[in-house]
């Protein structure tokens, strides 16, 4: 082997490294522009109606929550990221929520969600995150959602989802929203 070809060889291997270094620097870099944003309430895209709608069918919803749970014969808690979710399954009508509330265990108001009268068009979803803030106070708690409709057939999907991870282990399970006063007012 000539002394060109060992230049070569050494060329390619030093470009190569480099080649690899810029790579793995590259790699490093978060391109998701998403995760630099700020905090936005979901209820603050949705679309919101201002004044009153005379519905055919109005309805509460009871949604049990739970940020923490007891692990080891109740010595520890372990916590929980809180998810309560608002679902229109209708392929043609528009639901309207009237009030989103959360309490907490003790039947305290924690926090009203809405202000105004917000609606979801067929199929479309909605969510809630509990702040952190307000996990680490409780250890139960619910939403209570008033909602109505122009008619009473529709069947919306409200749950509650609850998912942590400790290490390797991970938990998570649902809740169903259940009626607690359903009122067809025609």
């Amino acid at each position: 082997m000539g002394a060109k070809e060992k230049n070569d060889k050494k060329q390619m291997k030093t470009i190569t490294i480099y080649l690899g270094l810029i790579l793995f620097l590259y790699s490093c870099i978060d391109l998701d522009t998403n995760l630099k944003r700020e905090r936005v309430d979901l209820h603050e895209v949705n679309q919101l109606y201002k004044g009153s709608i005379d519905l055919a069918h109005r309805d509460t919803i009871y949604i049990p929550i739970y940020s923490k749970v007891p692990i080891e014969h109740n010595a520890r808690k372990h916590g929980l990221t809180v998810t309560m979710s608002i679902r229109n399954t209708s392929l043609r009508d528009t639901i309207y929520i009237e009030d989103i509330d959360h309490y907490n265990s003790q039947g305290e108001l924690v926090r009203k969600y809405l202000n105004d009268i917000m609606f979801l068009t067929p199929m479309q979803s909605t969510s809630y995150v509990i702040e952190e803030s307000d996990i680490e106070r409780e250890v139960e708690g619910s939403f209570i959602v008033n909602w109505g409709a122009t008619g009473s057939k529709l069947k919306p999907v409200f749950q509650g989802v609850m998912i942590s991870n400790h290490g390797p282990q991970g938990i998570s399970f649902i809740t169903e929203g259940v009626s607690v006063s359903a009122k067809t007012l025609r």
